[in-house]
């Protein structure tokens, strides 16, 4: 992985409400009889094998299985509230609006008419099974130019664009993705996999039904929930509190160093310390995160660079594409995200164990 070393959000100065704009619109579209709204993107605006449609209309080649109403023979929970392992018959999306999305729609990112947004699949599906494609904002991380202080990764993929009313931030300007800039190229649900943002959204109705290190997301528009899944909280960031929410859900109160690597990502609060919760305020630990988005504490599951941070009975592995590794249990049954069906993880289960393809659960 090229190291990207990220400006301290003590040096940046966050942009005056962010998503106020967004959530104006949406509030707009709801006072109109519109319930719709969007669904978190990855940012190339290319589609690829994550977001093309399966065979019952969700992004992924993973497809869904019979009519959606059921996930596949690996979707059910585990035991003891533990997520499933995955199975052959893969999972529903996303998806629990009770009627489609039907604003902000699109073919293409040409048909977004505010700066820095772009069109992707919403995670729902039309009559005949079609996916709805949605213009949604940006979600990378922030910038103050196009590669000052290194914000952005280089000045030939990428600008720094104003993403509609909000804050700037490091768009993707160029199609494809990198594995190493996977939280600037794709979305949170999406990894870089050849060159594509796959989706691998996993179904949540709350916390709970995530893996370790992932937080439920809830997209609604104040008629309901439109998309829930889980998505992982160690993404890239500048200042914490443009790129570690979206649309009100947190994927940590903090933005810092957690492993060292030089590159800041989002964190919890350390125990209720009022501080950022990194490796080297425990002890010997690892900065845990996830359960709330929020909170986090020192434990055994974490980022980590190397085996000797991570304790007896457990390895330091990159299970997503971008070089970040955590603590993990050995023996499990896949080792990166690739080893998993579209629409998949590989993750340590939420009541903890070994990493093995993960399926969410169907709120």
């Amino acid at each position: 992985m090229s190291e990207i070393t990220n400006a301290k959000a003590a040096n940046k100065l966050p942009a005056p409400g962010p998503w106020a704009f967004v959530l104006g619109l949406l509030a707009l579209a709801v006072g109109c009889g519109d319930p719709s709204a969007p669904v978190a993107p990855p940012f190339t605006g290319t589609g690829g094998s994550g977001s093309s449609s399966g065979s019952g209309g969700i992004p992924g080649t993973g497809g869904v299985s019979g009519t959606g109403s059921t996930s596949g023979t690996g979707g059910t929970p585990g035991t003891g509230g533990m997520v499933g392992t995955g199975g052959t018959g893969g999972t529903v999306g996303p998806c629990v609006a009770d009627t489609p999305p039907d604003s902000f729609l699109c073919d293409t990112d040409d048909n977004c008419a505010f700066s820095g947004w772009v069109c992707i699949d919403s995670g729902c599906k039309g009559d005949g099974g079609a996916p709805i494609k949605q213009c949604v904002p940006s979600w990378a991380p922030s910038c103050s130019s196009d590669n000052e202080d290194g914000d952005c990764p280089n000045a030939s993929d990428y600008d720094c664009v104003q993403v509609g009313t909000g804050g700037e931030r490091c768009v993707r300007v160029t199609s494809g993705c990198s594995p190493s800039t996977e939280t600037y190229d794709c979305a949170p649900g999406f990894s870089c996999e050849g060159g594509t943002c796959v989706d691998r959204r996993v179904p949540c109705g709350s916390y709970q039904d995530c893996p370790k290190s992932h937080i439920c997301l809830t997209v609604s528009a104040g008629l309901g929930p439109i998309a829930q899944y889980c998505a992982r909280v160690s993404r890239t960031c500048v200042v914490a509190e443009n790129d570690c929410t979206w649309l009100g859900n947190s994927f940590g109160s903090f933005c810092d160093d957690v492993d060292g690597d030089g590159t800041d990502e989002c964190t919890g609060e350390r125990d209720a310390t009022g501080e950022a919760c990194v490796n080297a305020k425990c002890g010997g630990a690892v900065c845990e995160t996830g359960a709330h988005g929020s909170d986090a504490s020192c434990a055994s599951y974490g980022l980590c660079r190397f085996d000797n941070e991570c304790g007896v009975g457990f390895e330091c592995v990159g299970l997503w594409q971008d070089g970040r590794r955590e603590c993990v249990p050995t023996g499990g049954t896949c080792d990166e995200v690739t080893d998993c069906d579209p629409q998949q993880v590989c993750a340590a289960p939420r009541n903890g164990g070994s990493p093995r393809c993960q399926t969410g659960k169907i709120p």
